[in-house]
């Protein structure tokens, strides 16, 4: 398979003098086996413009390139809307909608934002694997983080698992919280029996949620809650857990006609760009549809909800 190759290049510093090109790849630049495994398939090491080897001592102000080889994506391209926020040569980050899974599933294998990606890669003329650092609920909107080659996933998914990737979310949810701010740190595990389903489990996954009330409403209050580990379905379950689940959300309170599914929407992605190590903090406003959910439950006006079932459907 034809394949895209990505190039790294490097100036041997100073205090690097006299070390082997492969101490710099792994030591300062962060390049792990699996990188190294991805230059010598298919890519290579150049010393000033040669190729050569790992084992090459060098000396400062030397240039240093690495070729990782990347191959094509297999995912089925289709032509769906795609909001890019933001876009370079290495990343992009996109507004994902409410209703889009993030990737193909046993439930959805078409229609998925890696498929619009690969229709993007197809459009730009991108020869490269389809790479969501993160993904998202179907029915949760908002940023999601792609890598456009190899290094740069490499080094952003380093940053999710160590938390200098920030992700924030607004969330609507019933009631009225006491506290203006707070910590949830509760454990989540499966429910038995279920495929999707989680919940508060003392002997599930640590998991941790920090957030802070915008706004209190008549029913509802909208917080931003900050993601400090990354369970499926964490803010749902933690909420939840607090007796204020996220409004419409069909697997842990019950739908609202407005939604697909949960008032929910990460509107904050901050991190540190791999490539030129510059700080990012991008943000997206609430979609149109959670907007309306949020001001008719910040006004009072009650749900008229009662012929509405979870399944979304209504009652003749």
């Amino acid at each position: 398979m034809v394949g895209s190759p990505r190039v790294l290049t490097t100036k041997v510093l100073e205090y690097e003098d006299g070390l082997m090109i492969r101490d710099i790849l792994c030591g300062r630049l962060g390049v792990n086996r699996g990188l190294l495994r991805r230059m010598k398939k298919g890519g290579g090491v150049f010393l000033n413009g040669k190729r050569d080897y790992l084992t090459r001592r060098v000396q400062a102000g030397d240039e240093i390139q690495v070729v990782f080889f990347d191959e094509k994506t297999e995912m089925e391209p289709e032509a769906l809307p795609l909001e890019i926020v933001f876009e370079d040569e290495y990343l992009l980050v996109v507004n994902k909608p409410p209703g889009m899974a993030a990737h193909p599933t046993g439930s959805y294998q078409h229609g998925t934002l890696a498929n619009a990606l690969a229709y993007y890669w197809e459009k730009i003329g991108l020869e490269s694997k389809v790479r969501l650092v993160h993904r998202l609920d179907k029915d949760t909107s908002g940023l999601i983080l792609v890598a456009k080659e190899p290094y740069t996933l490499h080094h952003l998914v380093l940053q999710l698992k160590s938390r200098e990737l920030v992700r924030e979310y607004l969330a609507v949810v019933h009631g009225q919280l006491a506290e203006a701010a707070g910590v949830i740190e509760v454990p989540i595990g499966r429910v038995e029996d279920h495929g999707v389903k989680r919940t508060v489990d003392p002997g599930g996954k640590a998991a941790k949620t920090v957030y802070q009330v915008v706004e209190l409403g008549a029913e509802a209050t909208l917080v931003r809650a900050r993601l400090e580990s990354g369970r499926t379905h964490q803010i749902r379950v933690h909420f939840a857990h607090l007796g204020h689940p996220i409004v419409g959300d069909p697997l842990y309170s019950q739908g609202v006609r407005e939604l697909p599914g949960q008032a929910l929407h990460a509107w904050r992605l901050e991190f540190r760009h791999p490539r030129t190590n510059q700080r990012h903090a991008l943000t997206c406003p609430l979609p149109r549809e959670m907007l309306a959910v949020w001001n008719r439950f910040r006004e009072g006006e009650k749900a008229a909800d009662a012929d509405y079932r979870e399944d979304g459907s209504t009652r003749c």
